[in-house]
């Protein structure tokens, strides 16, 4: 098996022009952003469907994201019931969060490698069915470990849409779009973690946990026809694209050598090589895309594994696993400190935490998603037209100092039995870190890793879910041991650090990239 460098396969490797200044290149004629990468004129190509068929099909596919992680956590005001009525500790009772959180993470490692060799949608199909027997199968469980076993069943089918869902934004979007499209993904996912605590309280407090399910099924029962309805396979081979490339002896976008022409903002226009007729809907809505005959399907569970050596790829999951633990931290807490004294909430308001998760959620992915896109572009625009992925980690210093301050709060209030309303902003600030960070990480991954991007996700994926279970599994004991402010601290103290290594990506990232890319052989395929 021969090893390739990222350049054998991208010759880019992040560094594109983005901006035509010289009004020579394919672009959108108001803006001068160039279509990266460029569309073909297959009709078949996802970049070049309509807008609103690319839309459903993405809006489905983060209603199922949204729908996993809802899933997950919200049986969580729930914690203190469960654990009363099966008779187990906090730390078992927990479990039902901590170890459904180490699943969503490992289930990458296998729905991604069956979605490159069988295909998108049949894997969305299918996990999707799996989820919706999972939700039944929680609201008749009769015992814990039943009830565990739903939980990591659904956790597994759930999966699928960590690493896939943001796959589909490469798929469908060109990389001016990609910051705001993936804020939308990474919303669906913080949501779901947000609205679930929120919604699922007061059913639970009204209705019961088992009808927190039953309600879930139904909804994922929805979800499930829209899938089938409207994501059809999104996989395209796109032949590699050197126009998009500044000339290695000279970056400067005015005498960069393109000879591509212009096309409207809307609807994009294509070129190049026209192939095949346009699928039909009966086609589209086929459950089996095919396989890649080109691929063995072994190496594609062990490819993946020697990319984590990308900075890019090692640091997204780093930072996006060092906010990620400390959130689900919070979850499997929360409602043990706000039913007991001082406080005595029901679950219902300990679900009300969800609302300045909501707000938080949705600060952080316009902070990391939109004010990107612009970022890059304006950083762009600077550099002659040419677009360094490293520049969108500028914005990183916003939810890294803010989840530092929402850490130590929360960890205080614990501590030192302060209002609730702390508790909660806290929760607030750490909800702003968690979309701004995981935003600008894996859409700095897309970036620097076009072609290999959905093993780079997997990656990024289920990494960050493995390194949270570990912080989210010891805290309990950590908090224990040495109280709820230093364990919080230590916490805030971690992401800090991983934070920081931004700075040098920073300063010497473009250079480390070219590097990497020209030298070290870590593709397998």
């Amino acid at each position: 098996m021969g090893f390739k460098t990222l350049n054998q396969v991208d010759v880019a490797d992040g560094t594109v022009q983005l901006i035509d200044l010289d009004e020579r290149s394919r672009h959108l004629a108001k803006s001068g952003v160039v279509l990266v990468p460029q569309p073909s004129e297959d009709p078949n190509d996802p970049l070049e469907w309509p807008q609103s068929k690319k839309m459903l099909a993405f809006s489905a596919t983060c209603t199922f994201t949204f729908l996993t992680t809802w899933f997950v956590g919200s049986l969580a005001p729930a914690f203190n019931d469960i654990a009363k009525q099966f008779d187990v500790d906090q730390q078992k009772a927990s479990g039902l969060l901590n170890w459904t959180t180490l699943t969503l993470g490992l289930a990458n490692f296998f729905w991604v490698p069956n979605a490159i060799y069988f295909g998108k949608r049949p894997v969305f199909l299918i996990s999707c069915l799996l989820l919706f027997v999972s939700c039944i199968w929680g609201a008749v469980a009769d015992s814990y470990n039943s009830l565990l076993g739903s939980q990591i069943v659904g956790a597994f089918a759930g999966g699928s849409t960590e690493a896939l869902g943001a796959a589909i934004v490469n798929d469908l979007f060109f990389l001016h779009e990609r910051g705001s499209k993936m804020g939308y993904y990474i919303v669906s996912i913080s949501w779901g973690s947000s609205l679930g605590p929120l919604v699922g309280g007061f059913i639970i407090e009204g209705l019961g946990w088992r009808w927190q399910r039953w309600i879930t099924a139904i909804i994922i029962g929805v979800n499930l026809g829209m899938v089938v309805l409207f994501v059809p396979e999104t996989r395209f081979e796109r032949e590699a694209n050197e126009s998009v490339m500044p000339r290695q002896d000279n970056k400067r976008a005015g005498e960069a050598n393109f000879e591509l022409q212009e096309v409207k903002d809307d609807p994009i226009q294509a070129s190049g090589k026209a192939s095949d007729t346009r699928k039909t809907v009966l086609q589209e809505l086929s459950p089996w895309s095919g396989i890649d005959r080109h691929t063995s399907y072994l190496n594609l569970y062990l490819r993946p594994f020697p990319l984590v050596l990308y900075p890019a790829c090692s640091f997204a999951a780093l930072s996006y696993s060092g906010i990620l633990g400390p959130i689900v931290t919070f979850h499997s807490i929360s409602s043990f400190v706000l039913g007991a004294p001082p406080y005595n909430f029901s679950s219902g308001a300990i679900g009300l935490n969800g609302i300045p998760g909501l707000i938080g959620n949705l600060i952080g992915a316009i902070a990391g998603g939109w004010l990107t896109d612009i970022w890059a572009e304006r950083q762009a625009r600077r550099n002659n037209g040419v677009f360094e992925p490293e520049s969108r980690l500028t914005l990183l210093v916003f939810p890294t100092v803010i989840a530092f301050a929402g850490l130590l709060m929360i960890g205080y209030t614990c501590e030192l039995k302060l209002h609730w309303a702390i508790f909660y902003v806290g929760f607030g600030f750490i909800s702003v870190a968690l979309t701004g960070t995981a935003n600008i990480g894996m859409t700095y991954v897309m970036d620097s890793c076009f072609a290999i991007a959905p093993e780079c996700l997997l990656l990024v994926n289920g990494l960050k879910n493995v390194v949270a279970f570990g912080f989210a599994y010891g805290a309990i004991p950590w908090s224990e041991s040495q109280g709820y402010a230093r364990c919080f601290g230590g916490l805030g103290g971690i992401f800090m650090a991983i934070s920081l290594l931004a700075i040098p990506l920073q300063i010497w990232g473009a250079k480390i990239r070219h590097h990497t890319a020209e030298k070290w052989a870590l593709i397998s395929w």
